[in-house]
């Protein structure tokens, strides 16, 4: 059985799809501009110490109050318009290692309207994204349980290998982030994706395979 993991922002995309997905909602004319609390939230990111609770508020504030058939219309809207600066020769790659997989899972971060647009749009078996709360089928920007981050990733992914009859340890997972290093001691075969520098030491320390873009 081969069974694949992929992170997905700056691993199987060649970018950020949350600021993507806010600089897009910025010309809709639905928030401010963002560019210096999204450059605040990337320089936390890297370093490791992202305040996710406050990084999750800023991302679904234009979203609170929206139905969410609006928001997939936004999402597929997006997606669309962005393809072609978010993926690359090795997002075309990876794409095609997953072909030759018996199951493959996106496992993100990034909240779960937008990790399901992607793997809907890449036809990926699954995906899992840190899930935002619906009301009456209304967005309300707080999360349910625990966001899929760090640990939460583990969590997560454990649970959907629960529910599958997998185990995270016979995974190959691939990332590009140090945030995923829970993720990278509790898979099977571990793949940096052009790994931030903490991540990239810790690969040659423990001699994980590195792809670079």
């Amino acid at each position: 059985m081969k069974f694949i993991i992929f992170d997905l922002d700056d691993t199987l995309l060649c970018g950020d799809c949350e600021r993507e997905w806010i600089n897009f909602l910025f010309l809709k004319g639905l928030i401010e501009d963002p560019k210096s609390k999204l450059d605040q939230f990337d320089q936390s990111y890297r370093k490791g110490a992202l305040d996710f609770e406050e990084y999750s508020n800023f991302i679904q504030s234009p979203i609170i109050g929206m139905t969410k058939a609006k928001v997939d219309n936004f999402v597929n809207e997006f997606i669309q318009k962005n393809i072609n600066t978010l993926t690359d020769k090795l997002t075309n790659e990876l794409l095609n290692e997953a072909n030759t997989a018996d199951k493959v899972l996106i496992a993100s971060g990034s909240h779960d309207y937008l990790v399901d647009g992607f793997t809907n749009f890449f036809k990926i078996d699954s995906g899992i994204g840190t899930s935002a709360e619906l009301k009456n089928n209304i967005f309300t920007g707080e999360l349910i349980g625990e966001p899929t981050f760090s640990k939460g990733k583990v969590k997560a992914v454990e649970k959907w290998c629960l529910d599958n009859g997998l185990q995270v340890n016979q995974s190959i997972f691939y990332s590009d982030s140090i945030n995923d290093l829970p993720m990278f001691e509790s898979c099977g075969v571990p793949i940096a994706v052009n790994p931030d520098d903490k991540l990239r030491k810790i690969a040659e320390e423990r001699s994980f395979r590195v792809i670079n873009r």
